[in-house]
């Protein structure tokens, strides 16, 4: 038989568990390397988890796969529109929607009545499919990495749209990642004046040298490399110059501002090189002196012009606007914060109970076992023996006969009586009569 017994209000804890996971990035000649990972090759591929040096695969999907899913070679003819229709139209061609000798998979939605859509299509875009029983496809893997962008003094921060003379937009215009952190800069310098985005020294957001504008660089650190938020305190950037550490940059008052604290007496020691977004993940470098004291240039923003190192040109060998053959080399270091919901159970298996087992171990062999059957159910044997399993030091008579079982597994279960885990011990655990035991389950949810 089985025992199911009630979870009480006293043996349920809930709490939060609260990490805080260490991240490293290194960057060398255009390439990115997360936590010293090396990129693993395959059978079928140059990558494993099919993404390039520093990206961080979501869920690991895809794993060691060359090929892809064609969605566009989906057959037209009603009866096998939708994808469920590979399944059957592909048994004797198989590779007939299928590119690479190993394709991956994809997900998929077909068009419907439920409207159910990817939050990366837009309803434009869905209202814009010609028919219902089309596909949506999003292919796999997901994956994010650090991006560095680069903007001069004079770059457009923002553009404003324009109009004809009936108020119809000629261009939408464009804003830049830095001009839309502006309202979010702002809203925090009430804690730190450096947040500030126009001040008397700086507009971070302006493209005029007369308005105060100045050359911003802003590292993005997507929140699936920190969590809910970067600790404070823990961010630590470095900056080498032909393997010689030039710079390095910490938030050590936990206020935001990154201050350069070495190398010791180095030049721009002690001051203020940008600052941190902890909740959005964003560092927003501005500092321009040089910190080789006039013993290196390089191009670093790929204009044809050697400069000498700075702040603001921190990860450079990772934007789009940079060579990749760089003499520097960049190190990122911080904490992650990251919230674990657990829960607490206490299994009670209390004295008298649970001492009865439907294993046919639990019977005596040598006793006649025998059970009837028919259309309504079975019936066991009611006069079958247990097997007595208490040890003596005599072969014969055996010990006193003590009821006796071993758990080896606790099931859980939901209100309505579906199992929804298992826990197991790491050796079953003897349980007679006289004995009572209490297990402590720890779930992570």
């Amino acid at each position: 038989m089985s025992y199911i017994f009630r979870f009480n209000k006293s043996d349920k804890i809930i709490n939060l568990v609260k990490t805080y996971p260490k991240v490293s990035y290194y960057f060398y000649s255009g390439s990115a390397y997360y936590n010293n990972q090396y990129n693993l090759s395959g059978a079928f591929t140059s990558s494993v988890l099919g993404v390039p040096s520093g990206y961080v695969s979501l869920y690991e999907q895809n794993v060691d796969r060359s090929g892809s899913l064609d969605f566009a070679s989906v057959p037209t003819t009603a009866d096998i529109r939708d994808p469920f229709g590979y399944a059957v139209q592909n048994d004797s061609s198989p590779t007939e929607f299928y590119e690479g000798s190993n394709p991956r998979y994809a997900t998929f939605k077909v068009k419907d009545g439920t409207r159910i859509n990817f939050k990366t299509v837009s309803t434009k875009q869905f209202n814009s499919i010609d028919q219902m029983g089309d596909v949506l496809s999003q292919d796999y893997p997901l994956s994010s990495s650090i991006q560095k962008y680069f903007y001069t003094g004079s770059s457009d921060k923002y553009l404003s749209a324009s109009f004809d003379g009936s108020d119809n937009v000629l261009s939408s215009g464009s804003v830049t990642y830095l001009y839309a952190l502006k309202n979010t800069l702002n809203y925090y310098s009430a804690v730190n004046p450096n947040y500030q985005v126009s001040s008397s020294a700086r507009n971070l957001t302006a493209s005029a040298v007369s308005d105060g504008a100045i050359d911003v660089g802003l590292v993005t650190i997507p929140s699936i490399l920190y969590g809910d938020t970067i600790k404070k305190g823990s961010l630590d950037l470095k900056f080498y110059v032909t393997g010689t550490l030039v710079g390095q940059l910490k938030d050590e008052n936990r206020d935001g501002n990154l201050i350069q604290t070495g190398p010791l007496g180095s030049t721009g020691s002690g001051s203020t090189a940008g600052i941190a977004l902890y909740n959005e993940g964003f560092l927003i470098l501005t500092g321009s002196w040089d910190l080789s004291a006039g013993t290196h240039t390089e191009d670093y923003i790929d204009i044809g012009v050697n400069v000498a190192p700075a702040w603001k040109y921190f990860a450079q060998t990772i934007s789009s606007s940079a060579p990749t053959t760089h003499s520097s080399s960049y190190f990122l270091g911080y904490s992650g914060s990251h919230k674990i919901p657990t829960m607490t159970l206490f299994a009670h298996a209390g004295k008298g109970e649970l001492n009865h087992s439907n294993n046919p171990t639990y019977l005596d062999k040598t006793s006649q076992i025998f059970l009837t059957s028919g259309s309504n159910g079975y019936q066991q044997n009611p006069d079958a023996d247990i097997k007595n399993i208490v040890s003596s030091s005599y072969p014969d008579p055996t010990g006193s006969f003590e009821k006796t079982t071993y758990i080896s597994k606790i099931g859980i279960y939901d209100k309505n009586k579906n199992l929804i885990g298992i826990a197991k011990v790491a050796t079953p655990v003897k349980k007679t009569v006289e004995r009572d035991f209490t297990f402590k389950i720890k779930l992570d949810i």
